[in-house]
């Protein structure tokens, strides 16, 4: 039986690791594809020899966490107290053949870079498939012990499908479904994590305005033998009055989890054609 001082401690150490994967969750999936919403890719690639650039700012915040058993409870002693996490990253896409595309994915600090492909499998007027894949590297700075492992210095790999649907000049929906492994097991975090999403989008104003809903999950397996889940929901907007640039709004917020922190967020990107 553990003493008071002893669960204190206790829920420090899970409280530490769960704000370390909430720090890096933002690069955790595949990276370095494009994408025509907020939380799911699309079938679309990025046009034959042309480059898309697409740098990002985001902010998040949390105070509350979910127990093993799902229920919110405070992350910190004291009610004033709050955890505050921003960022800022960059992809870059290139569209190699007309259903092909690479690129990266890379945070300011380059903690890590995201490198991702697509490959359109079918693609018709209203429906289309295509598969994802990519690996996520180790990039950071300082000193690491190859012998303990973490999610700073393991390699991650990742593979998914995409599933797009288009009903008439403004309605689209695109559904994805994600699962990322660290290739060597790590030490004391999670070792694979399955990801699902739904984004629905609908244009205004002569496609200058999309309203965008996204619903998205995350379920993984710690190496302390408890799972890890997160429910999202992403409402968000993107601005298309250039030719040549895409503003992207959201405002994601969890709803529902398991052993993770509760948060809510903010994200600006702005996605640049070139050639």
């Amino acid at each position: 039986m553990l003493s008071f001082v002893e669960k204190i401690q206790m829920k420090k150490i899970i409280l530490l690791i769960l704000l370390s994967w909430l720090g890096s969750q933002i690069y955790a999936q595949i990276g370095g594809i494009s994408g025509s919403k907020l939380r799911s890719y699309c079938v679309d690639v990025v046009d034959h020899h042309k480059v898309e650039f697409e740098p990002s700012f985001y902010y998040g915040q949390s105070r509350l966490h979910w127990n093993d058993d799902s229920k919110l409870e405070d992350s910190f002693s004291t009610s004033d107290s709050i955890n505050r996490y921003s960022g800022l990253g960059m992809r870059f896409t290139y569209g190699l053949f007309d259903r092909f595309e690479i690129g990266v994915s890379v945070p300011m600090d380059m903690k890590t870079g995201s490198f991702g492909a697509r490959f359109v499998v079918h693609q018709n007027k209203n429906i289309g498939f295509a598969l994802i894949g990519g690996l996520n590297v180790p990039m950071g700075e300082g000193n690491y012990n190859r012998g303990y492992r973490t999610e700073d210095n393991t390699l991650q790999a990742g593979f998914g499908g995409v599933f797009s649907f288009q009903k008439g000049e403004n309605f689209s929906l695109d559904v994805n479904l994600e699962y990322d492994h660290f290739l060597k097991e790590p030490t004391s975090t999670k070792t694979g994590t399955i990801y699902t999403s739904i984004d629905a989008g609908y244009y205004l104003f002569d496609h200058q305005l999309q309203l965008i809903g996204s619903v998205g999950l995350e379920h993984s397996h710690l190496n302390s033998g408890l799972n890890q889940t997160r429910l999202m929901i992403y409402p968000g907007v993107t601005i298309e009055t250039g030719k040549r640039y895409i503003i992207v709004l959201a405002a994601p917020f969890d709803v529902y989890g398991r052993n993770i922190n509760k948060t809510v967020g903010f994200l600006l990107a702005l996605t640049l054609t070139i050639g």
